[in-house]
């Protein structure tokens, strides 16, 4: 069974600028209160393998490992507890000639207790994704002023 979650934006900045805030994950609780702690426990950066320790607000702490890496367009990375996998994406899609950006965040459960996990967090999942999806839309846009002004 697989349950799914996902939000997305239109964002007024360039893949490069979300990009370069997305790669450096441990900075993400700067722009989303939905992280409390993103901590790289093996390697330097974003990268295939990555293990990552997430501490959310609410949830239990999790390590994530970096399973797919496509430079300045998307990253998954899943945790695996109590036979379910979870796995988040964050795509980038250029728009309108480089200057937008859409921005698309989803979460998925997979495995047996799949239905129930997402059952009894998919509302906190949704809450999450919206707030990491403004997050790195204030984020972004805010770069692109200070970067122009």
């Amino acid at each position: 069974m697989t349950t799914r979650c996902a939000v997305q934006a239109l964002v007024e900045a360039p893949v490069a600028t979300l990009w370069e805030l997305l790669a450096d994950v441990e900075r993400m609780p700067e722009w989303t209160p939905s992280m409390r702690s993103v901590r790289l426990l093996d390697g330097a950066g974003l990268a295939l393998g990555t293990r990552v320790e997430i501490r959310q607000p609410r949830m239990p702490t999790l390590t994530w490992t970096v399973d797919e890496v496509t430079p300045m367009r998307h990253f998954r990375w899943s945790a695996r507890s109590g036979g379910v996998t979870t796995c988040a994406d964050h795509w980038l899609e250029p728009r309108s000639e480089g200057r937008q950006t859409e921005v698309r965040l989803a979460v998925e459960h997979e495995g047996r207790l799949a239905g129930l996990v997402g059952a009894l967090t998919m509302r906190r999942t949704a809450r999450y994704l919206d707030l990491e999806v403004t997050g790195l839309k204030g984020a972004a846009e805010a770069a692109v002023r200070r970067d122009a002004g």
